[in-house]
Parts: structure tokens; sequence; C-alpha cells
């Protein structure tokens, strides 16, 4: 299997989950007024972990994981909390919630098959919290169009990018994260799992600095984003960094929920 979690998985539906997610804030928010907000992270969790055990929440386990792999790329992740095989809880000791952390959870409801998760912010002086939930599973997250009428092939590199793309996307469906797809990307095209180079900014003939990009080939870049919205402000930015490098193009895909386009920026 592509996608393997290190435990038994039990699917709520929205009611039991509101009902086994209320009971665990009870037991978040007693650990809360307890305890000092300043603590990090691990504690909090072990506190959690071990206070849902005390109240009958078993098995209450940390760090479960979720291993996704494609040929001889292998990745993983780690849920912070899993409680009864069914509520996963992602606690964060941060100034504020963003929304980078409503995606991660999404991503690991996806990777997971469960259905709703829980999000918790410890750190502010009053518990925030968030109820995540996708009604995808992976049947729909299969369901998806590649439109490739902008793309060329002009090198080596270009027809294996397109290749090894279309083939995780077959394996793995869409709506996962952006740098998921990047990673095993490169992984599978290069043999390394961090890709990106530094490459000179010109300004006319004035060298202004380097920047980072993922290249595929010597004057080849690779850009794998999931915009929902303003993908044409996206390529707008992409073809101005492209003017003020010495690369040839940027191999562009866009992975937009159901509608996948891959695009040659030269």
């Amino acid at each position: 299997m592509p996608i393997k979690v290190d435990s038994e998985i039990q699917v709520l539906d929205r009611d039991e989950f509101q009902s086994f997610a209320y009971r665990v804030m009870g037991i978040i928010y007693s650990a809360h007024n307890e305890f000092s907000r300043l603590i990090d992270e691990t504690p909090f969790k072990n506190i959690i972990r071990r206070r849902c055990e005390l109240a009958g929440v078993a098995p209450a386990r940390q760090e479960v994981e979720i291993r996704v792999s494609h040929k001889h790329f292998c990745k993983s992740y780690y849920m912070d909390l899993l409680l009864g095989h069914a509520l996963m809880v992602e606690a964060k000791t941060v100034d504020y919630l963003t929304p980078a952390h409503d995606a991660q959870t999404i991503n690991y409801l996806l990777l997971s098959g469960m259905k709703h998760g829980l999000l918790v912010n410890l750190r502010t002086p009053r518990v925030q919290k968030r109820f995540i939930s996708t009604n995808l599973d992976s049947a729909a997250r299969h369901r998806f169009a590649i439109d490739t009428k902008r793309w060329r092939g002009v090198n080596d590199a270009s027809v294996r990018l397109r290749e090894v793309l279309e083939d995780l996307l077959n394996d793995w469906g869409v709506f996962l994260s952006a740098s998921l797809y990047r990673e095993a990307t490169l992984f599978l095209l290069k043999g390394f799992q961090s890709g990106s180079r530094r490459v000179p900014i010109f300004d006319g003939n004035f060298q202004a600095g380097m920047h980072d990009v993922f290249l595929i080939d010597t004057d080849t870049a690779m850009a794998i984003t999931t915009l929902t919205d303003g993908d044409a402000e996206m390529e707008t930015q992409l073809k101005r960094l492209l003017c003020h490098t010495s690369l040839r193009c940027i191999q562009w895909a866009n992975l937009n929920h159901h509608d996948v386009r891959m695009a040659t920026l030269e």
C-alpha cells in the first residue's frame, strides 16, 4: 500500500466525532487551566495523553506514524495524538494558528482516511480549537483530469518529470500537500529529497544575488503548487523570476483539486 498508518483507524461520522471531541476538549481545558500555557508542546501532549488514559479514552497514542511510499521513495509523517483509534488531535504551542496548521491537519486526515480531526493551540490564554473536516475519500481523490496543452517536453528531464508526476498522482491521488509531491518527484528524478539549488538573479548584467529553485536539469527548473486561486498571478511571478535568471524554462504543475494543469514557462 502506498499509504500506511501504524494503527487501526476507525472513521467517525460527524455526530460521533463531535461527541468524542467535546469529551477530549474537557480534558484539554483542564490541563490548560492547571499548567502554565508557557510550557512546551511535548510536555503538554504527554499530559493530555496520560489524562485521556486515566479518563478511559484508550488507547491514547503519540507520534503515530503515517508512512507514504511510491516505488523507492518513502516519507513519514507523525500525528501528535491518536485517541481511541478514531480521534486525531494536532496540538500546537504557537502565538496563533495559521492556515498552514489547518492544511497540515487536513493532509494527515487525507493520508489516514479519517474525516474529522481536532486542532488545538495551547499557548494562548484560552485554548484555541478548530474542528477540521473533509468529505474526501481515496476514490474521490483519484478522480482528476490532467491538462497538458501548454506542456512541452523540452529535454529528457522534462519528459521524465511529466511521467513521474502523473505516476505519483495515479498512485496517491490529488489534494495532498504540494511539498509531498515536490519532494517525491525530486527524489524519483534526482535520487535525493532536497533538490533546491541556488541560481544567480540578474538585473541586466549585474548579478544581484542568488535564489533557490528546484532544478531538474542544468537549465530547467520545476515548480509544483496546489493553488485553488491566484494561479494567474503565480504564473506571472514565475515568468518574472525566469526572466532574471539564465534558466531556459520552468516546468510548472498546479494541482487545483481535481484539475491538474501542467505548463512550460519559457
